[in-house]
């Protein structure tokens, strides 16, 4: 079965990236000053899941830090067989909290019991998709977000509860974002694009926090 949406890859997002340019001079900006942001892709697979449990509400190279430990433990390949191996107790060994565990246990339990088959999301529509993940103990929006963009590469999807996003808008013009509701009505002229405007904005984000 083809996938029901359309996908990102180095040819679409340079095109997306020069018309976002070209319609906001905020992102006009931010391509004059750092140039094109990076892809940013990560494999569809539980791994990634994963690895974005260990990423909410910390800093990137933390979630980085205890990922690489899990990797270790799990013999180089992060799978739903070698983490229910690792154990609850093993998680916590290496750095995970005690709800992030329990997430990530779960997610493995609903793997391996076929309850939440990953390789079936390429097939789904946006909404679709994320009514699947968000099903899951502990994968809210953000979640689901972060793996439409960067797993699936969705290219209009606007992850309003990421936090160097709301940042990075307010660097780039000087707006208030922390409403959702004013985040979204700032993104709306980034349709269909959003994906890759997050992209950039992230950019500017990093690139000034450096």
């Amino acid at each position: 079965m083809a996938p029901t949406e359309q996908t990102l890859d180095a040819e679409s997002m340079s095109r997306a990236v020069k018309k976002l340019a070209r319609i906001d001079p905020v992102l006009r900006t931010v391509l004059k000053t750092y140039g094109p942001p990076p892809l940013w892709k990560r494999p569809a697979t539980f791994a990634t899941f994963v690895r974005i449990i260990l990423e909410q509400q910390v800093s990137l190279a933390s979630a980085k830090s205890t990922f690489d430990k899990l990797r270790q433990s799990c013999g180089g390949s992060v799978t739903a067989l070698r983490v229910q191996q690792v154990g609850d107790d093993g998680l916590r060994e290496i750095g995970f909290s005690r709800q992030k565990a329990r997430y990530t246990i779960r997610l493995a339990d609903d793997v391996r019991c076929r309850r939440f088959q990953i390789g079936s999301l390429h097939q789904k529509s946006n909404d679709e998709a994320r009514d699947l993940i968000t099903a899951r103990l502990g994968l809210g929006n953000w979640s689901a977000d972060v793996f439409l963009m960067m797993a699936l590469m969705r290219p209009d999807v606007f992850p309003v509860g990421d936090l160097a996003l709301i940042k990075g808008m307010a660097s780039l013009d000087g707006g208030d974002y922390t409403s959702p509701e004013k985040a979204i009505a700032r993104g709306e002229s980034w349709r269909p694009f959003r994906s890759v405007a997050t992209r950039m904005v992230w950019h500017w984000y990093l690139k000034g926090t450096r």
